[in-house]
């Protein structure tokens, strides 16, 4: 088949899990031996060599901040999520019909739901999955005492209850909507009309990772994995910082943490102090970075769908803590044999203290974790069926 790939962000570098997450979608079905074509919004000059790797033929609208904040208020005032208007303009709608008539695609993919709208418009419904990853209405209804970006804090609070009507719309009229964790589909199914969802399918995410994990370890490092525009990075990395660290230091004072990921906001950025707190921006090669690393954490309070900071570090042997919240969306974890999971701060600090101590209890960790990681998430068996539309529905 020809695909056609509709994306809000242009695909590479891969700086963030949703870009990272949509490169392996296209290049399984590469594997598959379709035909792919890309329809990208950038900002900047885009790596058209590095996306020709991957995409058969590529297509690219800038961004233009004006229509931005003009259809975010627009999609927000006629009740549409702000998320949609801010990816929305013209010029895409025009290039999107371009590619529809010159190329004749066989399917679609919209990577999230932000570029609904141009399947919607261009009456494509019926031949198009839904990369929706996430059950961001499940995300926003927890970002509610987030720490972080204050003006995202608050978009979130208006949007919870826009993309909670959208999610509905789309799960109810288009064939296959795709999500990465079973918890996300069980609360969108008890949210709606079971007879609703049945589009609904899962497809979890897969890991790269180091064939030779690193010999060297380096005992005072800690490491959070993240893009960190996302509210839920910056909150867990704020909150790690406040309230959990603290209680490291006072027992390991020489312990360092680096929080790993691209775009960090300034009130990231000036978690940073040189001594024990580093924050990175964005890393060439994560896997490489984080590899020496003693501890990986993930103090995730707010989230939906599967973590890849939490496959990232234990394919690459790195021991993980983390919260409850994110462990279900991963059911093969067990606390206390391939992982720690732990929700209140004293005990998340002691879990971790524990395994900077305990260098057997850390290479236990590490190897169960990475054995489990490796022989239950690459990318090819999650993605597997993926090209493989359902029926149409008859009625919506």
């Amino acid at each position: 088949m020809k695909i056609c790939i509709l994306t809000p962000r242009f695909p590479v570098p891969e700086c963030g899990g949703d870009l990272l997450r949509i490169n392996y979608i296209a290049r399984y079905l590469k594997s598959q031996g379709h035909q792919l074509v890309l329809v990208s919004y950038t900002e900047e000059a885009p790596d058209l060599n590095a996306a020709k790797e991957i995409y058969d033929k590529i297509y690219t609208v800038n961004r233009c901040k004006l229509t931005t904040l003009f259809y975010s208020a627009l999609f927000m005032l006629t009740g549409r999520p702000i998320q949609c208007g801010y990816y929305y303009s013209n010029q895409f709608a025009r290039l999107f019909k371009k590619v529809i008539k010159e190329e004749k695609p066989d399917l679609y993919v919209s990577h999230l739901l932000r570029m609904v709208p141009f399947l919607e418009e261009a009456n494509v419904q019926d031949s198009s999955i839904i990369e929706m990853t996430d059950a961001l209405s499940k995300t926003y209804a927890l970002a509610t005492g987030a720490k972080g970006n204050t003006l995202l804090r608050n978009i979130y609070k208006i949007e919870k209850h826009l993309i909670a009507k959208y999610e509905e719309f789309v799960i109810s009229r288009y064939p296959k909507v795709v999500l990465v964790s079973q918890s996300d589909i069980d609360f969108l199914r008890s949210s709606m009309n079971n007879q609703l969802t049945q589009s609904l399918e899962l497809h979890t995410n897969g890991v790269e990772y180091l064939q030779q994990v690193s010999n060297h370890i380096d005992q005072q490092k800690i490491c959070f994995i993240g893009h960190m525009q996302s509210l839920q990075n910056q909150d867990a990395a704020i909150h790690f910082v406040n309230d959990i660290f603290p209680l490291i230091l006072a027992k390991k004072p020489d312990m360092r943490f680096y929080i790993v990921g691209a775009h960090p906001p300034k009130s990231i950025q000036k978690l940073h102090n040189g001594k024990n707190v580093f924050v990175t921006g964005f890393v060439e090669d994560i896997n490489k970075f984080v590899a020496d690393s003693c501890i990986a954490v993930a103090p995730v309070q707010i989230a939906a769908g599967i973590q890849n900071k939490v496959l990232v570090a234990m394919a690459n042997a790195i021991p993980v803590v983390l919260t409850s919240l994110i462990a279900k969306a991963i059911p093969e974890l067990q606390d206390g044999e391939n992982c720690f999971i732990r929700d209140d701060n004293q005990s998340f600090a002691d879990a971790c203290i524990s395994l900077i101590k305990d260098m057997n209890l850390r290479d236990r960790m590490k190897e169960r974790g990475r054995k489990t990681v490796i022989e239950r998430y690459s990318w090819h068996s999650k993605l597997y069926g993926y090209d493989q539309p359902r029926t149409p529905r008859t009625e919506r």
